[in-house]
């Protein structure tokens, strides 16, 4: 798997859209200007300023930053919920319609302008009809144009609460939103799946399994062309190894986990930054160890952590990451086995498989 290079030689294209979880947390201003402090702060202590090319200013201070910076000072991973794009040779996919899928949006309507409408077709898969996977649908431009096609897909409790979501007397939609949804016409169908049946188009197989969480909540399986990648968000293991998650993500070449929190938060024995510690058993997400565990489990080659909790800073995902691959090293020489790579994507993350 090749992550944020383009690559011809792909059979899935993941790109992210949102991997915050709960609710959608911008950046402060303060936020902002913390980071070009501490920017400029670096590349004076390090001595780097002093190699800037005047004479080529902006690509000069481009590499610089790309060389010498740590992701948390020159960048984020982004505050907006769940959205996923998938990409293979047969169709495209959007899983979830978080705050994400409006910059989702914003970039397919750029890559469709001057495509046929026979090819502008796409479909979106929900896992869940919570408010973090779900608000931003009618804020998506590319669901009002008259071009585009999408068919909607979920379990059949999801895609009856989809049905009652857009009929125009809804009690949900008219106490959440403007008179808006009767205006997105390029969506055509809402259908549920059938149970243990995936869904075929060409060489892409679509397989859904249950997860642990309120409400109920599905994961997915994209395969193509003999690769595969898993997207499981909002999923609570009920033992450090959830084997029947592992035998759906079995040899999976990427899995995307719900990673909320450490097992110290978990358990209550720590809190989120400075929070007060609070247990979050039965809150319907996972360890962040246990999702380890169970990647381990289904040989997975890469184990993407997402729904990070909206109070987590750039700086302390940064250090957590650093953390879980020097638990995953010590895992690694205890069990003999390879350990996937680990990686918390950010928003505009492009990983091909």
């Amino acid at each position: 798997m090749n992550d944020h290079n383009s690559n011809n030689n792909w059979n899935i294209h993941v790109k992210y859209w949102g991997t915050s979880g709960s609710i959608s947390s911008p950046l402060k201003p303060s936020d902002v200007t913390d980071k070009i402090i501490d920017s400029i702060c670096t590349l004076v202590k390090s001595g780097h300023l002093k190699d800037i090319d005047h004479n080529n200013l902006e690509s000069s201070v481009a590499k610089m930053v790309h060389n010498h910076l740590p992701f948390s000072s020159k960048s984020t991973f982004g505050g907006n919920t769940s959205c996923v794009e998938i990409n293979t040779e047969d169709c495209m996919i959007v899983i979830d319609c978080g705050t994400g899928v409006i910059n989702f949006g914003i970039n397919l309507e750029s890559k469709w302008k001057n495509l046929p409408n026979e090819k502008r077709k796409g479909l979106i898969l929900f896992s869940h009809m919570h408010y973090d996977h779900l608000f931003g649908l009618p804020m998506c431009q590319s669901f009002y144009d008259t071009n585009n096609s999408f068919d909607l897909y979920g379990c059949e409790k999801v895609a009856g609460n989809l049905i009652d979501f857009f009929g125009q007397n809804s009690d949900m939609v008219n106490s959440l939103y403007p008179p808006i949804l009767s205006k997105i016409k390029a969506i055509k169908k809402i259908m549920p799946f059938e149970e243990n049946s995936p869904l075929i188009i060409g060489s892409t197989k679509i397989s859904h399994f249950q997860l642990n969480h309120p409400g109920s909540a599905n994961a997915y399986k994209i395969e193509s062309k003999g690769k595969s990648y898993v997207y499981a968000s909002d999923h609570e293991q009920l033992t450090e190894t959830d084997t029947g998650l592992a035998n759906f993500c079995k040899n999976a070449d990427a899995i995307y986990l719900d990673g909320q929190f450490l097992l110290s938060e978990y358990l209550g024995e720590s809190g989120i930054g400075s929070g007060f510690p609070t247990k979050r058993i039965g809150w319907g997400h996972s360890p962040m160890e246990w999702c380890l565990l169970t990647a381990l489990a289904a040989n997975a080659k890469s184990l993407h952590l997402g729904h990070r909790d909206p109070r987590r800073s750039d700086i302390e995902t940064e250090n957590i990451l650093a953390y879980l691959k020097g638990h995953a090293a010590e895992l690694s020489k205890t069990n003999h086995q390879n350990c996937p790579e680990i990686l918390f994507p950010h928003e505009e993350t492009d990983c091909f498989i």
